[in-house]
């Protein structure tokens, strides 16, 4: 199998998984304390997102950063053995253990489907991604928050990405510092997905879709 079949096995796969994660995890309580803890508003039934990418981004924190009884989602539905092959089995132990953080995009090849890019909140670390999508539309220099699942053959994002103008570099890690407690290392992640996502609304680089 080619990196490009294996690349769109593991996104579709992905997809189903989070659609199963969703059709078992959605209650309303959930749904709206989630939103609460993103600080996105709500009347108590409806959610108002601002841009339609934002609804993608509530999902996937409910799913993998939300704890509900100290686990996510995501992790009482691996708790539960809930999967329904080996490779959803792979994809979501890949997904669990992927931990959000903030790069710096390094250079772009399109003709390999793959952008290289530094995590500038842990040590400088440098990752190559293969993203079909991204590797068409990204420029160096652009900052990115996501969560990159790593596999045996690749390493990919999870699908949800938090674009921002590379200017803003310092004072994203200065805001990143000043907010997250990380001493805390139970709550990091969710602190960090909450505090890039606040972020974001002020200084990212806003995508509509049509």
């Amino acid at each position: 199998m080619s990196y490009r079949d294996q690349y769109e096995t593991y996104r579709e796969v992905g997809q189903q998984l989070n659609s199963k994660l969703l059709d078992a995890y959605s209650e309303q309580e959930l749904i709206l304390n989630s939103a609460e803890s993103l600080r996105i508003d709500h009347d108590g039934t409806n959610i108002f997102y601002e841009f339609e990418s934002d609804m993608t981004v509530h999902y996937e924190f409910m799913l993998y950063e939300y704890c509900r009884d100290g686990l996510t989602a995501a992790e009482h539905y691996h708790k539960e053995g809930h999967w329904d092959t080996e490779i959803e089995r792979t994809v979501l132990e890949a997904t669990i253990d992927a931990d959000t953080s903030l790069f710096e995009i390094d250079a772009v090849d399109a003709t390999d489907d793959r952008i290289v890019v530094t995590d500038i909140l842990n040590d400088d670390e440098g990752v190559s991604i293969v993203d079909i999508n991204l590797s068409q539309t990204a420029e160096p220099g652009v900052l990115l928050f996501f969560r990159p699942v790593r596999y045996e053959e690749f390493t990919i994002t999870s699908g949800v990405s938090l674009p921002f103008p590379g200017e803003h570099k310092d004072h994203l890690q200065t805001e990143y510092e000043d907010r997250v407690n990380l001493a805390d290392s139970q709550s990091t992640s969710l602190q960090r997905f909450v505090t890039f996502y606040d972020l974001y609304r002020d200084y990212g680089i806003h995508m509509q879709y049509e």
